[in-house]
């Protein structure tokens, strides 16, 4: 019953994919300013219940979150994202939100639902307000009180506190066999050392406990860093390797203009009427004027060189105007410092794309 309801439930979801298969995933809106239908694209989850795709958040809907401060959930939720989506695209069918917090029904390549599988494991619980009336409502049900049944996750804690309330302390078991013989026997003064101990007992726990929640705070939030350091060079590493593919792309361009300047088998077309050229690529900026001030989680040297390579690369496009009167060699001269300068700058980038490699691979 559930492989077929995960069944339909991909089906339902990729369908559509396969008219988009020829074409580019994208995350922007259309030109009317609406939601796109869908987004196809490698993505990392950043939350349990929240996708980071280039351009966009991805809010898992159907889902809410399973909060307890008995153990990090949050962190074995994201550890399942990982393995489910394993580096590969994840088709999300968006159904809300605004640009750039959209909220979408998401599944991995195998057409695994990545909400029903985070209620199956009780790492969150349902929305009822957004299944309410939906063909997902029953089977998201479903999947949570299974989850329940088989006391995984949140579940695990809630059961563990329903029975420890209707119950006696733990802590007070030990003392009930001989406690209310002694209590008679020695009187006031015994009653009173019982309950110094009991005092002491519970006090104990207690700090073990405060000592136990400090502790996991601190993995949580070292987690946390870490995997917000991988995020950010992960982005910044996609950027840069786009902005690297737009300078080849350059260089093949002006490097064929400059073979038609010292080959011409007709006049050149600066000479007939004149000609603009570019003086450098259009760069991407978008990400790292976003994540500037977050440059601090990763190493100094590292940040270094990717803010000192943003700075050098040019903000706004130059152009030149190549004039009909002006001599060929000094039009090919011209181009050729164009197209070097170019070339000059794949290096940089190559550089510090592999160092943004490096970090996150460490991070890991």
């Amino acid at each position: 019953m559930r492989f077929s309801f995960i069944f339909i439930i991909g089906f339902l979801m990729l369908a559509p994919a396969y008219a988009m298969a020829q074409q580019p995933p994208s995350a922007a809106p259309d030109a009317s300013g609406g939601l796109p239908d869908r987004i196809v694209r490698p993505m990392r989850a950043i939350d349990p219940m929240t996708l980071k795709a280039e351009g966009a958040n991805i809010r898992l809907w159907g889902i809410k979150p399973a909060r307890t401060s008995e153990t990090p959930l949050e962190l074995k939720a994201l550890d399942l994202m990982d393995a489910l989506i394993h580096e590969q695209q994840v088709n999300c069918k968006i159904v809300g939100g605004a640009f750039p917090d959209l909220v979408g029904r998401c599944a991995t390549q195998n057409n695994e639902d990545l909400a029903l599988a985070l209620l199956e494991n009780g790492f969150v619980v349902v929305d009822r307000q957004q299944t309410y009336n939906s063909v997902f409502a029953t089977g998201y049900e479903k999947a949570q009180e299974a989850a329940r049944l088989k006391t995984r996750g949140v579940w695990r804690y809630v059961n563990d506190t329903e029975t420890d309330a209707s119950a006696t302390p733990k802590w007070l078991k030990p003392y009930l066999d001989w406690l209310l013989p002694l209590s008679l026997i020695v009187g006031p003064f015994g009653g009173l050392l019982i309950v110094a101990l009991m005092m002491r007992a519970g006090l104990k726990r207690l700090a073990d406990r405060q000592a136990e929640e400090a502790e996991q705070a601190g993995r949580k939030e070292t987690a946390m860093q870490t995997r917000e350091r991988q995020v950010l060079a992960s982005t910044l590493e996609g950027e840069l390797l786009e902005n690297k593919n737009k300078v080849e792309a350059f260089v093949t361009i002006y490097g064929d203009l400059l073979h038609t300047l010292k080959t011409p088998v007709e006049t050149p077309k600066y000479q007939q009427g004149g000609d603009i050229v570019q003086k450098s690529p259009v760069f991407s900026k978008t990400v790292f004027e976003a994540n500037v001030n977050r440059l601090s989680l990763l190493d100094i040297k590292v940040a270094g060189l990717i803010s000192k390579l943003y700075t050098s690369l040019p903000s706004t496009p130059e152009y030149i105007t190549i004039e009909p009167h002006v001599p060929l060699e000094t039009a090919q001269k011209l181009v050729e410092k164009i197209v070097h300068e170019a070339e000059a700058m794949i290096a940089p980038l190559d550089e510090a794309a592999h160092a943004l490699q490096a970090a996150g691979q460490k991070a890991a």
